[in-house]
């Protein structure tokens, strides 16, 4: 009777084992499942981190290599220039006039001088709403040491007198073709030629 009694507890003994230890291997697979989907998910993250370092990088240096043109470029001489001429107009001393004369070659200087004279003689200068907006039409380089540039351009002639009086108000609307030659690493603007040109009142303040 007690071996009957005790063959069912044995068995039941070694089927809660076998309970147990399948219970465990099966909790160890999906442990080692997850810790496999953590190890691949961080796989795939440091690939996509890499990948996106590596896409800024040539995003960067593309970047660079264009901001590197433009400064040894002839429109940003040009636009260097233009601003040496606006600043000269805007503040007539002899330090920025000086500026302005090393800036342009001699054409080229003979065709602004005009506007900086005409404020000059009346003791102007630009002030207030003065200023420009330049758009590059064409440009060219025929030659290693000379380029052109043809720009539509809108200036705004605030003329001011000693006061910051306005005395006059001029906006002009042109098209003109530079011509720039090489000086040194950089270019310089040595002829204008103007294309179209037209001028009206500025609106009333």
């Amino acid at each position: 009777m007690a071996l009957t009694i005790g063959f069912p507890i044995w068995i039941a003994l070694v089927a809660l084992g076998l309970l147990i230890a399948m219970t465990i291997w099966t909790n160890q697979r999906e442990l080692a499942f997850q810790a496999s989907e953590a190890r691949a998910s961080q796989a795939e993250l440091r690939a996509a981190t890499a990948e996106a370092i590596v896409a800024a990088q040539t995003v960067m240096q593309s970047a660079t290599a264009t901001a590197v043109a433009y400064v040894s470029s002839p429109e940003a001489a040009l636009d260097r220039s233009l601003g040496v001429v606006l600043r000269a107009e805007r503040e007539p001393t002899e330090d920025n006039l000086r500026s302005l004369n090393q800036e342009l070659g001699p054409s080229a200087l003979g065709f602004v001088r005009p506007e900086v004279e005409h404020l000059l003689s009346g003791a102007l200068h630009l002030g207030g709403d003065s200023g420009y907006e330049r758009e590059v039409v064409a440009s060219a380089v025929p030659a290693p040491d000379q380029a052109t540039v043809q720009t539509r351009e809108r200036w705004t002639y605030d003329e001011r007198d000693a006061s910051d009086r306005r005395v006059r108000c001029l906006i002009e609307t042109s098209e003109q073709t530079y011509t720039l030659e090489r000086a040194g690493r950089d270019w310089q603007v040595q002829d204008i030629q103007l294309i179209t040109s037209s001028r009206r009142d500025c609106p009333s303040p």
